[in-house]
């Protein structure tokens, strides 16, 4: 069965995925098959998410409001018609 989730996507990564889009995953997905799925054909999105270490430490992943840093991490869980929010950690000063 599968099952529906919202990305909303924020600054440079708007660029590539639009404000908003639905994507359909497999019941029991997690975040990790989620991001593989945008980055199947995009290979300037993955190289904004991830370096060799995995996810980037300045990429903020929020899931229904709450950061996966506080969950767990690229694993965490996905429900049907969950709110995933992609951007990266604002720098300046």
């Amino acid at each position: 069965m599968n099952m529906k989730v919202k990305i909303m996507a924020f600054a440079t990564l708007r660029n590539i995925l639009g404000k908003e889009r639905i994507v359909e995953l497999d019941e029991g997905s997690r975040v990790q098959e989620l991001l593989d799925r945008l980055c199947a054909n995009n290979e300037g999105l993955y190289n904004l998410l991830f370096d060799a270490n995995g996810l980037k430490d300045e990429m903020n992943v929020l899931v229904n409001g709450k950061n996966i840093s506080a969950l767990n991490g690229i694993q965490t869980k996905l429900e049907n018609n969950d709110e995933v929010a992609l951007f990266p950690a604002a720098i300046g000063g």
